[in-house]
C-alpha cells in the first residue's frame, strides 16, 4: 500500500464534519496563499485583471480538491462492489451462494409464463465426503469442492446458474430446460467428476457425486421445486450413491454409471 492509499484510508476513516472541515480548509489556505502571490506580482487595479486571476486561482484550487473526491468516490464504488460480490458468491467454488440462487431461480419463475415450466432444478452431493476430509486432509477436500465448482461452470450454459448451498451440496438452475438437458448436464457432472483425482494428483482419489432432478411444472414455486430434487437427492444417496435419479416419473428413474478404475 503506498503512502497515498494510507492517507486516503486514514482521511476515509475521519468523521464526515472533520473531513469537510479539512477539505474547506485546505482549499481556502490555498486561495489565501495564491491571492497573496497574484497580489506581490499582478496589478489588480483593474476589473479584467482581477477576475482572470480569480479564475485562474480557482481552477488551481479547484482541478486537486476535484480529483482527490473523484478518487476517494472511486475508491468508494471498487469497496461496494467488492462487497456486493462478498455476499453473492461463494468465496471457495466461486459459484453463487445460497442467497443469490434463490433470487435468480425466484426471477426467473416469476418472469416465466405461468402455463409454462420455468427450467429443471439439480441438486447436487459430493459421496462420502467427510471420508474425503478424514483420509486427505481438508486441504484435499477444498480441492474437491473447488473442482466440482469448476465442472459446473464449464458445464451449463450462458443463461443457467449454480450455487454451492453450503458444504458438499450444490444446487443448479437449468433455464427453460426439459428432462433430457437436464439429464443430459447431471451425466457431465457425474462423469466429469472422476477426473478429479488426476487434476489434483492423487491417484487412490475416488470421487463421485449424487444428483437429483426435479422440472419446474407450471405455477409451482422454488421451494416446491427444490423439495422435490432433494428427495430425489435422497433416493439416490439410499440406493447406493452415485447416481442420478429424476423426480418426474413414479417410481423414479435411476441412472447408476459404470464405474471405471481410477
Amino acid at each position: 500500500m503506498t503512502t497515498y492509499d494510507l492517507w486516503m484510508t486514514k482521511f476515509g476513516d475521519l468523521p464526515p464534519l472533520k473531513q469537510v472541515a479539512i477539505m474547506v480548509g485546505m482549499a481556502i489556505a490555498a486561495s489565501d496563499l495564491l491571492t497573496v502571490l497574484f497580489f506581490l506580482v499582478v496589478r489588480l487595479d483593474r476589473l479584467d485583471v482581477a477576475l482572470i486571476v480569480t479564475t485562474i486561482i480557482v481552477i488551481i484550487v479547484s482541478v486537486p480538491l476535484g480529483a482527490f473526491l473523484v478518487g476517494l468516490n472511486y475508491r468508494l464504488k471498487q469497496t461496494a462492489l467488492r462487497l456486493d460480490l462478498a455476499l453473492r458468491k461463494d468465496d471457495l467454488t466461486g459459484l453463487s451462494n445460497r442467497n443469490e440462487f434463490y433470487m435468480q431461480a425466484q426471477k426467473q419463475i416469476a418472469l416465466c409464463d405461468r402455463e409454462k415450466s420455468a427450467g429443471a432444478v439439480l441438486y447436487i452431493d459430493a459421496d462420502h465426503f467427510k471420508s474425503i476430509n478424514d483420509r486427505y486432509g481438508h486441504a484435499v477436500g477444498d480441492g474437491v469442492l473447488q473442482e466440482i465448482g469448476i465442472l459446473i461452470r464449464s458445464t451449463i450454459g450462458e443463461w443457467d446458474f449454480a450455487a454451492r448451498f453450503g458444504g458438499e451440496e450444490f444446487a443448479i438452475f437449468l433455464t427453460g430446460a426439459d428432462l433430457g438437458k437436464a439429464d443430459w448436464i447431471s451425466h457431465r457432472v457425474l462423469t466429469g467428476v472422476r477426473d478429479i483425482s488426476k487434476y489434483l494428483g492423487i491417484s487412490d482419489l475416488d470421487v463421485t457425486v449424487s444428483v437429483g432432478i426435479s422440472i419446474h411444472r407450471p405455477g409451482q414455486d422454488l421451494e416446491e421445486a427444490l423439495v422435490a430434487a432433494d428427495k430425489c437427492l435422497y433416493a439416490a444417496k439410499n440406493q447406493g450413491r452415485n447416481r442420478i435419479v429424476h423426480a418426474d416419473e413414479s417410481p423414479p428413474t435411476i441412472f447408476e454409471p459404470k464405474l471405471r478404475k481410477i
